[in-house]
């Protein structure tokens, strides 16, 4: 996967102004056509390269992912389509007589109420709370049921067509389930989720600026060079720009290749430091 920013300096120019700068995700973008060297740049460099080495998916699982995409979407409009095949007439669509589209709409109801289970089992075992559009689904699933009940028999009876109950079953069904999800999840409109923890930096120790430096060390040298050389060209940009002061920009290019991210956080000796 390519990043935005082909390269340190293009991220430098880039860099929003309110920000705060991020030396080791700077080193990072220079360092990006070796995540395995990028890996060890504390946490932004982890971060950057499981971005880039997120393989695109393969055909087939595009395929399959796209089907998923079509049968959830088919699920979810299940109900309308049932309450149009029951009632849909103009002067470009003819009404479709009761012993065929009554079948289809049960059949529409029936898979409401296989999404409606599926729904409601999902939000329960992902914790039980309030969500728009579990609320929503519910909703929109127990007023087509209500639509469905009346229409039904309705077209039925004009078409001079026997009903039975257990075309209705499904429609009285979605209705209740539509009605049951609406409610509990109205329910639990003050259990929301909670606010993700923040994580503070771990401390940098010698071992970690260690680790990273000799895995810079193993890009050839003429790539090294050539990277030092962005790195370096984005930090001057960045000091240009205000964002970096003289003592920071002087440490940074002072630092070896791969050793920026520890200059952001304090440094904690590690078991193999030296004092």
């Amino acid at each position: 996967m390519a990043l935005v920013h082909p390269d340190a300096r293009s991220w430098a120019e880039a860099h929003s102004a309110a920000g705060s700068v991020r030396l080791g995700m700077l080193e990072a973008m220079a360092c990006q056509s070796y995540p395995e060297v990028v890996a060890t740049f504390g946490d932004d460099g982890a971060a950057i390269a499981e971005l880039i080495e997120d393989r695109a998916p393969s055909t087939a699982r595009r395929a399959l992912t796209g089907l998923g995409v079509v049968l959830v979407i088919a699920a979810l409009i299940a109900p309308v389509a049932g309450v149009a095949v029951l009632g849909a007439e103009s002067d470009l669509v003819q009404r479709m007589p009761a012993d065929r589209s009554v079948p289809i709409a049960a059949v529409c109801f029936a898979l409401a109420v296989v999404v409606l289970l599926v729904t409601g089992g999902a939000w329960v075992r992902g914790g039980a709370r309030w969500s728009g559009m579990v609320c929503g689904v519910g909703a929109v699933f127990a007023v087509c049921g209500v639509f469905a009940s009346i229409s039904m028999p309705t077209v039925a009876g004009r078409d001079g067509y026997d009903l039975p109950a257990t075309m209705q079953v499904p429609v009285w069904t979605t209705l209740a389930l539509g009605l049951l999800l609406t409610a509990v999840t109205v329910l639990r409109f003050r259990v929301r989720d909670p606010e993700p923890p923040v994580t503070p930096d771990a401390p940098t120790t010698t071992g970690d600026r260690h680790v990273a430096e000799l895995a810079a060390r193993g890009i050839p040298d003429a790539e090294r060079v050539a990277i030092l050389a962005d790195r370096d060209a984005a930090l001057r940009v960045l000091a240009e720009r205000g964002l970096l002061d003289e003592t920071t920009l002087g440490r940074a290019l002072a630092a070896p290749l791969g050793t920026l991210f520890a200059l952001e956080v304090p440094t904690d000796a590690g078991p193999d430091s030296t004092r």
